[in-house]
């Protein structure tokens, strides 16, 4: 009996230990990033349904379900955040670009990119449109853009540099269009079920690449 208990005892003091052992990095890191994640989350859908100015800390950290202390550990305003939504987002989709990371596009790579897009976009549709919406907003545009591209012009560049190689006597107007045609079709997706996704992805590639082809006619 006394072997029983001995052994009891031992097993509840190595539980104990278990639970009062302090976390690792690696979970603290975890912790805080599934934190930040359900912070970001939280105040997108706010900022698409209410706008962002009219939208403060304290509210996103009572649907969030934490204190408005706990929400300011991680970002010291709601403008941190929505920079950080931003730049995670874009982020998300140039990761597919220059996936050798040898500073040049070929066909493959640049092809390849506008295809992730798609797949990035139709397998998350809630998130990107909660994002357009808010991206949407005006005074958004106008405080944010510019330095939004800064960021992404060594992405530009690339793309611009793989026009340039396909003959493009302008580059910039060409970007400009595909461009256009990317964040169409992107919306189209995102709002909208009336074009299947394979079949837009079918045809603004083949507008695209119709766009580069005559790049290379002579008059």
């Amino acid at each position: 009996m006394h072997f029983f208990l001995t052994v009891l005892n031992l097993t509840e003091r190595s539980i104990k230990i278990k639970i009062m052992s302090p976390r690792s990095a690696k979970q603290y890191s975890e912790i805080r990033k599934q934190k930040k994640e359900l912070i970001m989350e939280t105040a997108l859908e706010l900022f698409a349904q209410n706008g962002f100015h009219a939208t403060s800390m304290s509210q996103i950290a009572k649907k969030a379900g934490i204190s408005k202390g706990l929400a300011y550990n991680y970002f010291q305003s709601k403008n941190e955040i929505l920079e950080e939504i931003l730049e995670t987002s874009s982020k998300e989709i140039y990761k597919n670009i220059d996936i050798n990371h040898d500073g040049i596009l070929t066909d493959e790579e640049f092809y390849f990119f506008i295809k992730k897009t798609f797949q990035l976009i139709n397998r998350n549709r809630r998130f990107w449109k909660l994002y357009t919406s808010v991206v949407l907003q005006t005074n958004i545009l106008e405080e944010k853009n510019k330095s939004m591209v800064e960021k992404l012009t060594p992405a530009f560049d690339l793309i611009r540099n793989f026009l340039i190689s396909k003959g493009s006597k302008d580059p910039d107007g060409d970007m400009m269009v595909i461009s256009t045609l990317l964040k169409g079709a992107s919306v189209i997706m995102i709002f909208s079920d009336f074009y299947p996704s394979e079949l837009l992805e079918e045809k603004i590639i083949a507008a695209i690449q119709r766009i580069l082809s005559n790049n290379n006619v002579t008059v």
